[in-house]
């Protein structure tokens, strides 16, 4: 992590980014930091007829921001099913044991859990 933090620093003091997007970006590290240590994730998973596959794990204390993490053909796959993301993050929160969604079509597979 401290190597990350340095990184960072010295792209500001060589003017590439602002002390704000630095602040911004050790916050994300930190926060990821703190979301290994706790081991809780959310994952998504997709598969389709021809076997393609998405996989996405982002750290829990960073899913409100996830919508930047997810690919575009998860998001359309997921919203297919009527599901809406916003909603999705407020159920997350509120937390859970269960899978979120466990859907196998007959062309597809999507999974999203908490682990």
């Amino acid at each position: 992590m401290k190597e990350e933090i340095m990184k960072i620093l010295k792209m500001v003091e060589e003017g590439k980014i602002k002390a704000e997007d630095a602040y911004k970006l050790i916050d994300a590290i930190e926060e990821v930091e703190k979301s290994k240590k706790e081991g809780k994730f959310l994952k998504i998973h997709i598969e389709d007829e021809d076997g393609e596959k998405v996989k996405v794990s982002i750290p829990l204390n960073l899913v409100k921001l996830m919508d930047k993490f997810i690919p575009k053909e998860a998001k359309e796959k997921i919203e297919e099913y009527g599901f809406n993301l916003d909603d999705l993050v407020s159920f997350i929160q509120e937390g859970t044991s269960e899978p979120i969604v466990d859907i196998e079509g007959e062309d597809e597979k999507i999974k999203i859990w908490i682990e």
